[in-house]
């Protein structure tokens, strides 16, 4: 494992630790990290063909690595190893219109598990169905963004998104329809004999059908925001956002996907005394300064 590896590995370990103590959003820190882990490895490549590069192969996985204690590492660090800026560039793009939104409603560390879960499962999905060619290697983040967009189709199905095609906008429609045509698109790629992780995709998917109902419904919040009154809060909705997000309050019924939403209310409102952030002391909501709402 050479220097330029471990760099990149103590990025990925050091943004999903901050993401998780701190509770940032994971879909912009994983963003950063597949963005600082690219720039390394074009910094350590000797040429702008990074796929080449002892770094990259460093990274990337292969299915005997499965069984080479030495490189049993990749199944995590391969997710944030990109082939080019375009490949680095739609994976951001998908996490910017699906990963943002759905951190939103359940929560950084649900978010973070379910991220890193399924991507797991995504990897080794593809080392099942290639073991019988193991110097085959797979990279990017692409597993696991399939697998959170698997986790919002099973939740809010009904949801209506926008999505971008091939860089061709289409309009708005409900997740379980994009979910239909990421699955055709999968189907095109094998049949065009596109080099793709499609087995790495559609594990990633299936994975976040299967594991979104239990990771949401996991301890993960912190309990104090549970404990915020309805009442309270509802003095604080004075924007229209803000009137949104009480309503997914008062509707979730899945106690820590309440006190996510919970969490990025407070996040978002302020003390109407004197504009200072908010927290919850028991069942009182308070801001930094000391007024009691």
């Amino acid at each position: 494992m050479n220097a330029w590896v471990v760099a990149i590995a103590v990025v990925i370990v050091a943004g999903l630790v901050y993401s998780y103590w701190r509770q940032v959003s994971y879909s912009i820190v994983v963003s950063v990290s597949c963005g600082l882990a690219f720039v390394m490895l074009l910094v350590s490549s000797d040429s702008y063909r990074v796929v080449s590069s002892s770094t990259m192969e460093g990274l990337q996985f292969m299915p005997g690595d499965l069984v080479d204690p030495a490189r049993v590492y990749t199944v995590v660090t391969s997710m944030f190893a990109h082939v080019s800026f375009f490949h680095l560039f739609f994976n951001i793009l998908c996490l910017a219109f699906i990963g943002t939104i759905f951190e939103e409603r359940i929560g950084s560390r649900p978010f973070i598990i379910l991220y890193l879960l399924t991507g797991l499962v995504g990897t080794l999905t593809f080392a099942a169905v290639r073991w019988n060619d193991p110097y085959v290697a797979v990279v990017g983040a692409s597993g696991a963004i399939s697998g959170v967009l698997g986790a919002f189709a099973r939740l809010y199905p009904n949801e209506r998104m926008s999505m971008i095609l091939f860089l061709f906008p289409l309009p708005a429609m409900p997740i379980w329809v994009i979910v239909g045509i990421f699955v055709l698109i999968q189907f095109v790629f094998v049949s065009g004999e596109v080099n793709v992780a499609v087995e790495s995709h559609l594990g990633g998917l299936l994975a976040g059908i299967l594991l979104a109902p239990i990771i949401v419904k996991a301890p993960l919040h912190k309990r104090v925001k549970k404990m915020a009154s309805q009442s309270a809060l509802k003095k604080l909705a004075t924007t229209p956002e803000l009137k949104a997000m009480m309503r997914r309050i008062e509707e979730e019924e899945i106690p820590d996907v309440r006190s996510a939403w919970i969490e990025h209310f407070l996040a978002t409102a302020r003390c109407p005394v004197c504009g200072g952030r908010l927290k919850v002391s028991r069942e009182t909501v308070q801001c930094e300064k000391g007024h009691i709402i």
